[in-house]
């Protein structure tokens, strides 16, 4: 998905290596089966947002690749795909809920602080900080 990696590259091009886009090459691959899906914000048919869900193991999903197109950033669609992702993800079972994201990424990790996503995890990956967030719906 081109709207992914023009924001790793044009934003955190430090931070690409800890960025696999494989599951971008075969989404409907990679988000298939009952408890994974790929949402997309458009406007005017284009997309300019995403946000992945997979079962990370037993009761817990991941949520990867929350961008916004900076264009349309500050005007809810993050807040809107988040709260999306969390409603399929209480609707298919899950206890809880973590995001890994970089240190860089500021307005996201704001975000899912906002909805009260803790961070419980930092290490460094190359020159990259990364940062996981747990949320916990039960």
């Amino acid at each position: 998905m081109s709207l992914v990696t023009r924001i790793l590259a044009a934003e955190f091009p430090a931070d690409q290596s800890a960025y696999a886009t494989d599951d971008l090459e075969k989404i409907e691959e990679s988000y298939a089966g009952p408890s994974s899906t790929f949402l997309v914000a458009e406007e005017d048919r284009r997309i300019v947002g995403s946000c992945g869900v997979k079962a990370e193991s037993g009761q817990t999903a991941i949520l990867r690749r929350l961008f916004v197109d900076p264009q349309c950033r500050g005007r809810g669609v993050g807040m809107s795909l988040l709260k999306q992702a969390l409603q399929f993800c209480r609707g298919r079972g899950f206890r809880e809920v973590v995001i890994r994201t970089s240190a860089r990424m500021e307005q996201a990790i704001r975000l899912c602080k906002s909805l009260g996503f803790l961070e419980d995890g930092r290490w460094t990956l190359g020159s990259a900080t990364l940062l996981r967030f747990r949320l916990r719906l039960t």
